[in-house]
């Protein structure tokens, strides 16, 4: 399985923990979810995947930067 992945988000807490939000894409059966990539200083790291509909159901900063990420992959002037 190859997964490709692009960052939309990255949150550093004070302590030195970082969290990192990636869109990611099974290449071979086409899927499509995120990844929340965690990176604790003190307990080491974890990861989470998750469909659109659960990530996108929470609001907030980090689901809006997705959303301005797939708003990205629209053109501002499409031909009609």
């Amino acid at each position: 399985m190859t997964v490709m992945k692009r960052q939309f988000y990255k949150n550093h807490k004070p302590n030195g923990d970082e969290y990192m939000f990636h869109l990611a894409r099974d290449t071979e059966s086409g899927e499509v979810y995120v990844i929340r990539q965690a990176d604790f200083v003190v307990d080491g790291g974890s990861e989470k995947s998750m469909t659109l509909y659960e990530f996108l159901a929470g609001g907030g900063n980090r689901q809006n930067a997705l959303l301005q990420l797939i708003g990205s992959l629209v053109p501002e002037s499409a031909p009609h």
